[in-house]
């Protein structure tokens, strides 16, 4: 027997969303069976959304889910078309919104007849914007709704959406269930030592970043010792003015100032311990921030996450995670060798 697998959740939650909603809500009918219906709408697409599991709640006449959007940017010349957003007193002018989330619900009305409800039900700023940004009084302008409405009446019918999986689970063999067995067994086992990891905060990185913030460009040795408070040693180098950069060792650190004879200016700190470490700015923490969590915060700089390769010695290269992006005028490239933060590179460089 085939089963369509989602995350079933409760339909209790989503009736406790319409009362928290913004007070819009836009409803029209569709002509055809709720079936259909709940199985398309997984497949809707615009700029802004992405390619994602979706959780839903389905009873015998009702389903609910969501149409989220991301990374939308508002600025003097830059409004996005999707939200009437209402910004604090004294806001700035240019804000981000990682991602806003709009309910669909769909009711019953015959075999050939479906209600729809669409309403915005969640705005998330990114951090910049959380404090200028006012969730309450940001209202949806229609057009997702309209795109949503017109999709449903136009979109041709499919026997099983692509945002569902169906699984015959008569066809699963010994061999391919000791496989899943083996890798839930892997992921539980990577949860459980994630839980169990050590939490500390660095003394070190908070008087390295004492106001939150990456050390702007230019900077030197000195300036860096002294919010370190701890005297770096100076390693030749044949390309770096003066034939000298500074390396600073501290607890399990590595810190790097280099400023090249090319015109090149960069610091980097690197992390080889085990525990997941705060003091950084911005919230990121050693051993613990994932490449898809900083691409989200980074978002409104225009944060690129792709793989490329290192050398780990003089025959052998590995696969390396990164994500980068231009904040003021830095260059910044976060490094994830082992699926979390452990390096961060600040240049007046593009990378």
């Amino acid at each position: 027997m085939k089963k369509i697998i989602f995350e079933k959740l409760s339909l209790t939650l989503f009736i406790l969303v319409f009362a928290l909603n913004f007070g819009q809500k836009t409803e029209f009918t569709v002509p055809k069976g709720i079936e259909e219906l709940q199985n398309t709408i997984f497949n809707f697409k615009n700029n802004f959304t992405r390619d994602e599991a979706k959780a839903a709640a389905a009873g015998d006449n009702e389903f609910s889910t969501t149409v989220d959007l991301y990374d939308l940017k508002f600025d003097a010349n830059e409004k996005n078309p999707y939200l009437n957003l209402a910004v604090k007193n004294s806001a700035k002018p240019k804000q981000f919104i990682q991602k806003a989330i709009w309910n669909v619900s769909m009711k019953k009305v015959s075999a050939k007849s479906t209600k729809i409800s669409v309403f915005l039900e969640e705005i998330n700023p990114d951090s910049w914007s959380k404090k200028e940004v006012d969730v309450k009084l940001t209202k949806s302008t229609g057009k997702l709704e309209n795109e949503i409405k017109e999709f449903l009446l136009n979109a041709k019918s499919k026997e099983l959406s692509e945002g569902l999986v169906a699984v015959d689970n008569s066809s699963i063999d010994t061999e391919t269930e000791a496989i899943i067995t083996a890798q839930a067994d892997a992921q539980i086992a990577a949860v459980e030592a994630k839980q169990s990891q050590k939490k500390v905060t660095s003394k070190y990185l908070q008087n390295l970043f004492p106001k939150k913030q990456f050390i702007s460009l230019p900077t030197n040795s000195d300036q860096i010792t002294r919010l370190l408070k701890t005297d770096p040693s100076e390693m030749d180098c044949e390309t770096c003015k003066n034939g000298k950069y500074s390396n600073w060792d501290f607890e399990n650190f590595n810190m790097i100032y280099a400023n090249m004879m090319n015109g090149e200016e960069y610091y980097s700190i690197q992390y080889y311990g085990n525990d997941a470490v705060s003091g950084l700015p911005y919230g990121l923490v050693f051993n613990d921030s994932s490449p898809s969590e900083c691409k989200t915060k980074f978002a409104r700089y225009n944060a690129q996450l792709y793989q490329t390769t290192v050398d780990s010695d003089e025959n052998i290269t590995k696969a390396l995670t990164v994500v980068t992006f231009k904040m003021n005028t830095s260059f910044v490239r976060l490094e994830f060798g082992n699926e979390y933060l452990s390096r961060i590179v600040i240049s007046n460089q593009e990378f």
